[in-house]
């Protein structure tokens, strides 16, 4: 899109309006007439508002751009020391389906410092589907650059043009993806709920707005790569009967250095081992136990969490409880944290907000533990307790 900004001469009466809201120093009265400095004028649209005579306007016009040669679907798959992160391929599964209905190629792009060999490589992504897998190594690399690896990816964006590109919606993700779309002139739908292929082949975003109760639709028709963001387990990770014999797998060294000077300084920190913790990343777990509000305080909290260790489950918080400081928001389930996929989900003292819900309603089995027999948690929920939670923890403890 190209704006243009104008002043009509014969409507402008050199009030002085625009002169006084204009934030950059952009206008300035000439003869009378409002006249605008297009070097300065960030076409804020602020004169537009606070002129009455209608004698500022805006026009935008369409640029059209040739998309032609951009071609397929590109999904970014975590990769770390040589490791995958296995919701990747829930969002693989999902481009899969997608190509189905574009006619497009799949293909698995991986950055990193290190990455399994070429057959192995094949042999997992023959699984799902992928036509095509690039790996980048530069061994520089570290999981605290998130430039590094922007940069990198932007690079081979630029270069190869895919027309849709996908990334899952982890800390990672969130971090990664607002700068390539920066680097490559193009928008972002982030933390969709589903991905569908329109009748000319743009990628629909479809995203929850307005506390779950509207989806929005959302195209990029005139840019490309078309790109998005999922939350991990939105989609379902899915293997095909009979494997892709016919992947391509193409593995480049890359010499990218850093040009920040704090790089030193993440190259130490590099050393430091990596605390995987004790539990099982939350987006990964097969049994979590969530905290509500119910809980009641930092303690409580803390003994939910106690009990989540000895039954070897992975804790959680819903917004509130991070909000009261007794969890951290990397422990956060929901519309603003994170979206799991569970064998099994318990909430104790979780009211179920719907921003909470739509983080953990894909959950195989549901226990909700709540005294409050109204709850919201317990319409979904497939096992309901209606008893005090630290009762119901104090009972199951005392069972030999």
């Amino acid at each position: 899109m190209s704006d243009n900004i104008k002043v009509n001469i014969e409507k402008c009466n050199g009030c002085r309006r625009c002169v006084k809201v204009c934030n950059y120093n952009a206008i300035t009265i000439v003869n009378g007439k409002a006249v605008i400095d297009l070097n300065l004028c960030t076409l804020c649209g602020a004169c537009v508002d606070a002129c009455k005579f209608n004698a500022i306007t805006i026009t935008k016009s369409a640029k059209k751009v040739d998309l032609s040669s951009y071609k397929g679907i590109w999904i970014v798959v975590e990769n770390f020391d040589g490791e995958l992160k296995n919701t990747s391929f829930q969002l693989i599964s999902k481009a899969v389906q997608l190509a189905k209905v574009g006619k497009e190629d799949v293909t698995a792009l991986l950055v990193g410092n290190k990455v399994m060999d070429s057959e192995k490589l094949k042999e997992i992504f023959s699984e799902y589907g992928v036509n095509k897998v690039i790996a980048i190594v530069n061994e520089a690399l570290t999981r605290f650059n998130t430039e590094d690896f922007a940069e990198i990816i932007s690079d081979e964006i630029m270069q190869s043009k895919p027309k849709i590109l996908l990334f899952l919606g982890t800390i990672f993700g969130r971090t990664i993806a607002p700068r390539v779309a920066t680097r490559v002139k193009t928008g972002i739908t982030a933390d969709c709920t589903d991905l569908q292929i329109d009748k000319k082949g743009n990628l629909v975003q479809i995203r929850p707005t307005y506390g779950g109760r509207v989806l929005a639709k959302i195209i990029t028709p005139f840019n490309c790569p078309q790109m998005a963001s999922v939350r991990p387990n939105v989609f379902v990770e899915e293997k095909l009967i009979t494997k892709n014999k016919d992947v391509q797998v193409t593995v480049k060294k890359n010499d990218y250095r850093s040009k920040f000077t704090i790089m030193e300084l993440k190259r130490v920190l590099q050393q430091i081992p990596w605390d995987r913790g004790l539990e099982t990343p939350l987006d990964e777990a097969k049994i979590v136990y969530c905290a509500g509000l119910g809980v009641g305080s930092k303690e409580g909290f803390e003994m939910i969490k106690e009990f989540a260790q000895q039954c070897g489950a992975t804790i959680a918080a819903t917004r509130e409880v991070v909000d009261h400081g007794w969890a951290d928001f990397s422990q956060q389930i929901g519309q603003t944290g994170i979206s799991i996929r569970p064998e099994i989900y318990v909430g104790f003292g979780v009211s179920g907000a719907i921003h909470h819900l739509i983080g953990m309603r894909n959950s195989r089995k549901i226990i909700a533990i709540n005294k409050d027999p109204r709850a919201p948690i317990f319409k979904i929920a497939d096992y309901c307790v209606i008893a005090d939670l630290f009762d119901v923890v104090n009972k199951i403890k005392s069972i030999p």
